[in-house]
């Protein structure tokens, strides 16, 4: 007998549990096992763009320190940055919350199919708005990574002026006072 394309949720199992189990689900509702694959899989890549995303949030942070820019610089930046963060650990909560509801929608078997569809397709949106959200946090990485060399650049050039008015403050102090 070939294995079913669908299972039936809260009938009897002959296959050993592998993943996430959805102990919630009614009886006799049937929920083909690659949407709740899909689902897992999805949220698993938001988790990991999120990680990478504190990741390069650390690293410019790194950067700052050892560049030796103030608070006052870049404080302004980095709070920008850290609310896009907020934004996008904002957004995967939703996604988890719009996941949760599924699975209770699933469990009470109102209108399984047709809202399972409008889910996914939101997830689908949030996925994509999330990568949009990571490639535009990506760019505002890299501005504050060049913004942080041309600002030491800055303090280098900076710091030989000082130098050649402080020669020229000490050769003036060298000299006799009066007419020259």
């Amino acid at each position: 007998m070939p294995p079913p394309s669908t299972y039936e949720v809260g009938g009897p199992s002959t296959a050993a549990p592998e993943g996430q189990s959805f102990t919630l689900l009614a009886p006799g509702l049937l929920v083909p096992p690659s949407v709740i694959e899909d689902l897992i899989t999805r949220m698993g890549n938001l988790e990991y763009g999120h990680g990478q995303l504190v990741k390069k949030v650390i690293q410019v942070s790194d950067a700052e320190v050892a560049y030796g820019i103030t608070i006052g610089e870049i404080g302004p930046r980095v709070f920008v940055v850290d609310g896009h963060v907020q934004v996008i650990a904002s957004q995967m909560v939703q996604a988890d919350d719009r996941l949760e509801q599924v699975d209770a929608q699933v469990e009470q078997g109102q209108q399984a199919a047709t809202q399972r569809d409008k889910v996914i397709t939101g997830l689908s949106q949030q996925v994509q708005a999330l990568q949009a959200a990571m490639q535009q946090r990506d760019s505002q990485i890299q501005q504050l990574q060049t913004m942080v060399s041309e600002m030491s650049s800055r303090e280098s050039t900076l710091m030989q002026c000082i130098l050649g008015m402080d020669r020229c403050l000490a050769d003036l102090e060298k000299r006799p006072p009066g007419p020259q």
